[in-house]
């Protein structure tokens, strides 16, 4: 009865957690994304001051929450920052569209893409996607509010759904075969991995040809 009582304790104040957070998903703090980085703070595996974009003062609340301290040489960032897309460099390759988190930029293949400044988060995960460098951060003049996190955290999981539902159905037969069935957080991690290969692999194709 203990070990029930504690895994419930511990499951709460991993969602409290969360909660807190700004939900940008974007790994920074070492983590896939929030959820995994609250449960890692919640089992103490991990600090309060590794979320760059939550500032001080969210640190601060994760440490009292946790009751685990801030490290001394903890660095956060200075304010919102918002993506945008450089037009005349983009080449429409939809790789920044496959690694968004939040699902905030919009395009199609081989036509221009663009942010959506209000769902965007300036968490930049979409820069080392891009093949021509056609993404720059800028000020985003804004807040990220309360209500901003709520939105984004659900954008994120309504994503993992989809990617989720997209896998293949005949390979989804033969992961259930071998017992193998991705979980959303590795059909994310896939999906960007995908991404980030395939710019690497463009990029090298780019240099040969200059070459």
């Amino acid at each position: 009865m203990k070990k029930k009582i504690s895994a419930l304790t511990l499951s709460g104040l991993a969602e409290s957690l969360d909660r807190q957070l700004p939900q940008y998903q974007c790994g920074r703090c070492g983590q896939p994304d929030c959820a995994h980085y609250a449960q890692a703070l919640a089992t103490r595996q991990d600090t309060p001051d590794r979320c760059a974009p939550g500032g001080r003062a969210l640190a601060e609340r994760l440490a009292a929450m946790s009751g685990m301290p801030l490290s001394p040489d903890a660095t956060f960032d200075g304010g919102v920052q918002c993506a945008r897309v450089v037009e005349e460099a983009c080449i429409g390759c939809t790789l920044c569209l496959k690694a968004c988190p939040l699902d905030a930029l919009i395009g199609a293949p081989k036509f221009l893409h663009a942010v959506l400044p209000m769902l965007c988060s300036g968490c930049g995960v979409c820069i080392p996607a891009c093949p021509v460098d056609c993404i720059v951060l800028e000020p985003a003049g804004r807040e990220w509010t309360d209500d901003d996190a709520a939105a984004a955290r659900s954008r994120y999981h309504a994503r993992l759904k989809r990617l989720a539902e997209a896998v293949p159905v005949k390979q989804r037969r033969t992961e259930k075969k071998v017992g193998a069935v991705e979980t959303p957080d590795e059909v994310r991690k896939r999906a960007i991995a995908d991404a980030l290969a395939a710019a690497r692999a463009r990029r090298s194709g780019s240099t040969k040809k200059s070459v």
